[in-house]
């Protein structure tokens, strides 16, 4: 029973990750309106491939500080742009 205890208490704290997680997502989309705003009023192009690969090579560093696998940091990190490249287009469109 003691197993049973001690799994519940890492599950916990995982679905206290995984909302911190989501929590954190939610933050970073909700800049998405203002940036697509600044980028439409400066005329910068929504998709910025430096600043992207900029970005990724500073988080694949820290992944790999952290003992995380590239590849998986990478793909999490693909679809968090492509998702806010999404946004940013949805807004520009209705400006």
């Amino acid at each position: 029973m003691n197993e049973i205890r001690k799994i519940n208490e890492i599950r916990k704290h995982i679905d206290r990750l995984d909302t911190v997680l989501i929590t954190t997502l939610a933050e970073r989309m909700s800049l998405m309106p203002e940036i697509a705003r600044q980028k439409k009023e400066n005329n910068i192009p929504i998709f910025q491939e430096k600043r992207e690969q900029q970005i990724m090579k500073k988080l694949l560093k820290i992944a790999q500080e952290h003992g995380l696998d590239k590849g998986f940091v990478e793909e999490v990190f693909l679809s968090i742009f492509n998702e806010a490249k999404r946004i940013q287009h949805k807004i520009t469109e209705n400006l």
